[in-house]
């Protein structure tokens, strides 16, 4: 059972009853109580020489070529689209979300952090605040009339 080498951990003992286990197993002596340790060893020697159980069925082979020959032959489906409404539908709940907290930050705190953000931007006269509003007036027009023409352009093509 064991390779025997030379090491100085090696029970003598336990090395001569598994010998006297795998010998008794090889002659077919039945185990005997008389050496408790010797039976031990001879119920694994006794399992060690018995073949493990087939687990696959005759036919494992057979099976898992028809499986594949079918699964060839089967046209390649492919996974289900999302529904792009829902999604948009979804995204528009977001940004309606976000702009609602957006507005309600702005209407706590802004006047604590705008005064800031116009020394930052160096706004401090009317007429720089008033080409920033105007920046900002074309850039949200810009989005708008482009989105709007994209939805536009996806309900007709629809």
């Amino acid at each position: 059972m064991n390779t025997r080498d030379h090491e100085s951990h090696i029970d003598e003992r336990e090395w001569q009853a598994q010998e006297r286990a795998l010998q008794d197993a090889r002659r077919g002596v039945p185990a005997t109580p008389v050496d408790p340790l010797a039976a031990r060893y001879r119920k694994v020697a006794d399992a060690l020489r018995v073949p493990p159980a087939d687990l696959l069925p005759a036919d494992f082979a057979q099976r898992v070529a028809r499986q594949a020959e079918a699964n060839a032959r089967a046209p390649a489906t492919a996974p289900a689209e999302p529904d792009p409404r829902f999604e948009r539908g979804l995204l528009q709940v977001v940004l309606v979300v976000f702009g609602l907290a957006s507005a309600v930050v702005v209407a706590m705190y802004g006047q604590q952090w705008l005064p800031p953000i116009m020394q930052l931007l160096h706004l401090d006269s009317a007429v720089a605040v008033n080409w920033t509003l105007a920046l900002a007036a074309c850039l949200g027009t810009t989005w708008l009339t482009e989105h709007l023409r994209r939805y536009k352009v996806r309900t007709h093509a629809a």
